[in-house]
């Protein structure tokens, strides 16, 4: 299994998070903890050479490096409606 880095700025998000949303995004972290090569790299754009999970409301980065796992940043996957 892969050790899983998790920066203090992501801890701190996560954190703020609704139960709900925080529960699933750990449940998705220890699959990838088990599998951390089963999500796609992202290709192009700003986290480009990462992989990613969608959790509810957000998307994970995170990269595969020397058997860890760094997580790298929650982002929303949609814009919030007005």
């Amino acid at each position: 299994m892969a050790e899983i880095v998790w920066p203090q700025t992501v801890v701190d998000a996560m954190l703020k998070l609704p139960e709900k949303d925080f529960g699933l995004i750990i449940h998705k972290v220890e699959m990838v903890r088990r599998f951390p090569e089963m999500y796609p790299v992202r290709g192009r754009g700003r986290f480009r050479r990462c992989r990613w999970f969608l959790a509810g409301k957000w998307i994970i980065y995170y990269q595969v490096a020397e058997g860890k796992v760094f997580m790298r940043i929650l982002w929303p996957a949609r814009a919030r409606s007005a």
